[in-house]
Parts: structure tokens; C-alpha cells; sequence
């Protein structure tokens, strides 16, 4: 993801920018609920600024709480789920957003100065954003870096469903943690479970437990399925 992220943002000139998953919550309240369902999923940064993850980890826990204010950037994002959309950030929000206190507070305070969005549904319940900035720069983005930015990524699909499977969204009953995400990476590959443990420096019987914990998450029962389901091919 970071090689992505790297190389788009050297085509369009861009110094920040984030990959950031969203997940409908089916048994949430679309019409009460502030996020219409969804809530934000893994996150990956470029040319990380200072605070990204403290940022990020406050809209989670407020988001989770139900206490997150709606901005104008995210509602127009949130009434737009669905469908593929690119936008550069002044034809995606009113004039009167860029005299926010979000926006003071989450770009222009960070030195942000221009932004744009790529974002691409993965099924009914799942989309992955791309966001790219300027940092001080007097130029803005334009339409000439949104169409390849967004012609780069419509193409991406099966990418985007590897980068989720691969944290044990899409199809498992729970999230993988990072460790059980190292061990799925092993299982793809032809290393025996033996093998894959002395990578990584764990006991036989812990690996195994882990092995186990993957298949329950992803309701399989066995390496192949696990195989199978990362192809995109039935069981």
C-alpha cells in the first residue's frame, strides 16, 4: 500500500495522503445514526504528519461513541456511498466550509493546502479512500492530477479486495489482529506450519492457535479453502 500510495502521489505531486477503509454496519440505524451505518476501518498513511494516527484514533472512539460532528466533507462523502467517485476538495464542499473550524483545525493548522478524494466501492458494504495533499504549496491540484489519480485506481479492484481480505475484513465474522495477519501471509505461501513458526519466533502450539483463529474468522477449515477464498474462487 505504501508503494501505491508513493507512486500516485509522485505522478500528481502530492506530499500526504492516506488509504482509509469504510464498513456499513448493517445493524446500525441508517436514519438515527450520524455515520449512516458506517464506521471507519484500517488506515494506512504517506508522508505521515505529525498526529495522523492520534487523528485517527480520536474519529474512531467518536465515531464508535456516536459523539462525531458531521463536517460537510464526510456527509458529502457519506451521501455518495455506492457509486466510484473522484473529487477535487473545492468542487466537493461549499465555499463556506474552507471558513470551518474543521477545516482550520484538520488542514490549514496541519499545512495542508489542497485535497483531493478517489474513492471505490468494494461491495455493498464496503469502500476504500484515497486521499491526497498538498502541503504548502500555492498550487492546487488539477483536473489533469484527479484523472490519474482516479484512473489508477478504478483499475484497482482485486487490489483493493486483497488489502481487506488481508486484514480479515469482506468475509470474516472479526477483524484479524497484526499478528494473525503475519501468520495468514505465511499460510499463502508454501512454508509448513513448523516453518512458519521459526519465522516468527513463536512456539509450535502458538502458531497453530493462530492458524485456528484465522479459519474461525473466515468460517473455513483448511489451508485450500483459506486459498481459495484469497483467489476470489468458491469452495
Amino acid at each position: 500500500m505504501q508503494f501505491l500510495l508513493h507512486s500516485i502521489s509522485g505522478l500528481i505531486d502530492a506530499q500526504h495522503g492516506y488509504w482509509l477503509s469504510g464498513l456499513r454496519m448493517r445493524h446500525l440505524n441508517a436514519e438515527t445514526d450520524p455515520m449512516r451505518g458506517w464506521r471507519l476501518g484500517p488506515v494506512f498513511h504517506y508522508g505521515e504528519l505529525p498526529g495522523d494516527k492520534a487523528l485517527y484514533r480520536s474519529k474512531v472512539r467518536e465515531t464508535e461513541t456516536g459523539k462525531y460532528a458531521l463536517d460537510e466533507s464526510t456527509s458529502n462523502h457519506l451521501r455518495q456511498a455506492g457509486r466510484f467517485r473522484a473529487t477535487l476538495m473545492r468542487d466537493h464542499v461549499p465555499p463556506e466550509f474552507f471558513q470551518s473550524a474543521h477545516y482550520r483545525e484538520h488542514y490549514l493548522a496541519r499545512g495542508i493546502t489542497d485535497t483531493l478524494f478517489v474513492v471505490a466501492p468494494v461491495n455493498a458494504d464496503t469502500e476504500v479512500y484515497f486521499c491526497f495533499n498538498r502541503i504548502g504549496s500555492s498550487e492546487p491540484f488539477g483536473k489533469a492530477d484527479l484523472d490519474i489519480a482516479a484512473d489508477t485506481i478504478r483499475s484497482l479492484g482485486w487490489f483493493h479486495r486483497k488489502v481487506l481480505l488481508g486484514h480479515g475484513l469482506l468475509i470474516a465474522c472479526k477483524p484479524l489482529t497484526a499478528t494473525e495477519r503475519k501468520v495468514m501471509h505465511y499460510l499463502l505461501t508454501e512454508l509448513a506450519e513448523k516453518q512458519i513458526a521459526e519465522k516468527l519466533e513463536q512456539k509450535a502450539d502458538t502458531t497453530h492457535k493462530h492458524i485456528c483463529n484465522i479459519y474461525r474468522k473466515f468460517n473455513i477449515n483448511s489451508r485450500a479453502a483459506l486459498m481459495a477464498t484469497w483467489l476470489g474462487r468458491p469452495t
